[in-house]
């Protein structure tokens, strides 16, 4: 007999301190971690978690429920030793925020860090060094690029050069603006033996443009005959690279799992046909999904659904690399997440238009450490100076798609594909409007996430939406949960993630639905008399899939719509007043945001990814 699967659950995490993890602490995609690849690799699919359990557990990932804090860093400088070259002996300072609470937990301790494949201990303790112990100051030896920290300022004044106006870099705490700071290039003359020289954090947000490198949308990327097919027109390539077609068949991967991708499509969509019970929270049955989308898909002769004639067109291609997380400068990182956003489309002929029921593929990209997250980075920023739909930017755009969408990238993660989740935002077959979350799973992921009876090996199934509750927990226990975890929540960036189980009872949602009209204030607030602490009631709504989709942002549902129109905060600029309180007002910029990590990532020194602090947003 087998052995029940929250059984299995148990003891994976009772041995979990003997297994050879990965650094992937992150909060900002949950469950998103993107280990390296084993040295040997399993031929055939895992089939049965009882006899394989050891096997998977000796490929496990970091508890994706535990997110240990970063520092929050305000300088670091690095002391030329001798002449400057590409590997400078130096000494090292890194000061940390005092004024920062999470920072009390490193005060006279250690802090590994990696520059490139340079190993470098930090260190607050009194030794080897360091003149005084639980200063916050933290002293090291080591060497520094000064040649590339010299060539990128020259990279800033000649940014300045061909500017009209005074360069500034933004800064970030979560997702709010909170200031932008002068940007002018360090004069040569600092570059001395003996100098304290700055180690920075500057993104130039103007050399990344959000059309080519960030949210990609043209007719030309998303209608191109060579990578998409257009279920209105029957015009494309059925088999193209973007494609929902090609990108499920990765995703089943049936060499490995056996799951036919026909067989892998259909088992999902099945999961909107009856209700679902996710964390004991019931997600209604839609089963307008027959109707509307199962009976007239385009079928195979043998009855099956013809993937190749699949009714979702893609309406956007998007980088998000800024869901890195995990930082580099201290082991392990990621290099975020790579999407592709498809609509439903319904109607024949001049009829035929776009639905809103979005597919949102959600692939980790699986590159964990500093070079190469920089040379990706890189990639995607060099996308900025091509033209925009051109073959020479497709195929640049290919390149790097197929660097998250094929096949075989993750071998330790199910199915042995890089994808994260598979989410949907849809008003199409139900309402109200819902979004629901689809994950795949082995033996080292909790079942408990997931529908009832419990998960199956190499197919999508029904998970809990990150995040956030279920709204029938708010009387009871969101109020708690706030309080109880502030420091965890206003932290920069924010270390928490919504359990599946809060003061004994059951918190994290199976589904996020958004009731329309929705006003202020948001769903996810109390008076203050019951959550005190205001800025973690923000924080917390703000990164529910309901309050970022919905009344917390005073979005209407999507992001990028179901046509391939942005939303007002990933338009630009947005202000407005605290949605419940009325005050403070808050100055959002998401796509500025983007901007500027994506540039200061592909351009800077590893160690500047010590300043690091994204937000904690999974949407």
């Amino acid at each position: 007999m087998k052995p029940d699967l929250s059984s299995l659950w148990k003891h994976s995490r009772s041995m979990r301190w003997r297994l050879p993890f990965a650094l992937l602490a992150s909060s900002l995609a949950v469950g998103c971690g993107q280990p390296a690849p084993e040295a040997s690799e399993p031929s055939t699919p895992v089939a049965d978690p009882a006899a394989t359990l050891d096997a998977e557990l000796a490929s496990a990932n970091n508890d994706p429920d535990e997110a240990p804090a970063r520092p929050v860093v305000e300088s670091l400088f690095a002391i030329p030793q001798g002449a400057m070259s590409k590997a400078t002996a130096a000494v090292f300072e890194l000061k940390l925020d005092a004024q920062r609470e999470q920072n009390e937990q490193f005060r006279g301790k250690t802090l590994a860090m990696l520059d490139g494949t340079q190993q470098l201990l930090f260190r607050d303790d009194g030794q080897n060094g360091d003149a005084v112990a639980g200063d916050l100051l933290f002293t090291t030896s080591g060497t520094f690029d000064f040649v590339t920290l010299q060539a990128d300022q020259q990279r800033i004044r000649d940014t300045q050069a061909s500017s009209q106006e005074p360069l500034t870099t933004a800064v970030f705490e979560g997702r709010e603006l909170v200031r932008t700071v002068p940007v002018t290039a360090l004069n040569s003359s600092v570059f001395q033996v003996g100098q304290r020289v700055p180690i920075r954090p500057i993104g130039l947000a103007t050399l990344v443009d959000p059309a080519r490198s960030l949210i990609i949308r043209a007719p030309s990327v998303v209608n191109d005959p060579t990578r998409t097919w257009d279920p209105c027109t029957n015009a494309g390539n059925p088999t193209g690279k973007w494609t929902f077609n090609y990108l499920m068949t990765e995703m089943a991967n049936q060499p490995f799992t056996g799951v036919a991708p026909t067989t892998f499509v259909r088992e999902w969509l099945r999961q909107w046909e009856a209700p679902k019970t996710i964390n004991t929270f019931v997600s209604p049955a839609r089963p307008n999904i027959v109707p509307k989308l199962i009976t007239p898909w385009p079928k195979l002769t043998t009855g099956e659904l013809n993937l190749a004639r699949s009714p979702f067109k893609l309406i956007a291609i998007v980088n998000r690399l800024d869901l890195a997380g995990a930082n580099p400068a201290y082991g392990t990182g990621r290099a975020g997440e790579g999407r592709f956003i498809f609509a439903v489309t319904e109607g024949t002929g001049a009829s035929c238009h776009t639905a809103p029921f979005l597919v949102i593929l959600e692939y980790g990209v699986d590159k964990n450490d500093c070079l190469s997250i920089k040379s990706y980075a890189q990639q995607w920023q060099a996308l900025s100076g091509l033209v925009l739909g051109s073959p020479a930017y497709n195929a640049a755009l290919e390149a790097l798609t197929e660097q998250f969408a094929k096949r075989d990238l993750s071998p330790r993660k199910p199915n042995r594909s890089s994808i994260n989740q598979v989410r949907t935002n849809e008003l199409w077959i139900g309402s109200p409007w819902e979004l629901r979350e689809f994950r795949l799973w082995n033996t080292t992921i909790n079942p408990n996430s997931f529908a009832a009876p419990g998960p199956v090996l190499a197919h999508l199934n029904s998970h809990t939406v990150a995040q956030t509750p279920d709204r029938a927990t708010k009387p009871a226990v969101f109020a708690p949960y706030v309080n109880g975890n502030v420091p965890s929540i206003v932290a920069v960036p924010p270390t928490y993630t919504v359990p599946l189980v809060w003061a004994a009872s059951a918190f994290r949602g199976g589904r996020a639905i958004i009731p329309s009209p929705f006003g202020t204030p948001p769903f996810w607030s109390l008076p203050p008399a019951s959550i005190p602490n205001r800025q973690a009631r923000h924080v917390f709504s703000l990164n529910t899939c309901d309050g970022c989709h919905g009344d917390e942002l005073a979005t209407s549902f999507t992001h990028v719509n179901q046509n391939g129109a942005l939303s007002p905060f990933l338009s630009g600029p947005l202000s407005f007043p605290d949605r419940a309180d009325g005050a403070p007002i808050r100055n959002f910029n998401e796509i500025l945001a983007r901007q500027t990590f994506l540039d200061q990532t592909a351009n800077q020194s590893c160690l500047s990814l010590t300043f690091l602090s994204s937000s904690a947003a999974v949407h």
